[in-house]
């Protein structure tokens, strides 16, 4: 389910990691994911914010960050209005992290 309408009807699009914050978000999550490299886990948490479906909630804040989360498969990213991702990866508790995220910003589903 989509909050907030980033399903490509909007023009908004995620377009990957920062050059500067790739690395380090890859070190700090993307092995633990799974992936082999930076290149793979930068193009997954695209994909993923660039993808609705039926297990997939999101929202803005009020600055403009997207936040989004499959419920099923755990994952959690957020990108700035511009599309950089800012982080990508799987929490720990992952649906009361979810949940944190939306109270703490404000949104009631």
């Amino acid at each position: 389910m989509s909050a907030n309408g980033h399903s490509g009807d909007t023009g908004w699009f995620a377009t990957g990691f920062s050059p500067s914050g790739l690395a380090s978000h890859y070190k700090k999550h993307g092995k633990s994911m799974g992936f082999s490299s930076a290149d793979d886990y930068n193009n997954a948490a695209t994909d993923f914010m660039n993808s609705d479906g039926s297990d997939v909630e999101s929202f803005t804040d009020s600055s403009g960050t997207v936040y989004k989360y499959n419920s099923v498969t755990h994952e959690f990213c957020m990108a700035k209005s511009d599309g950089t991702v800012i982080t990508y990866f799987i929490p720990d508790n992952p649906d009361e992290y979810w949940e944190g995220q939306v109270v703490k910003n404000d949104n009631d589903f």
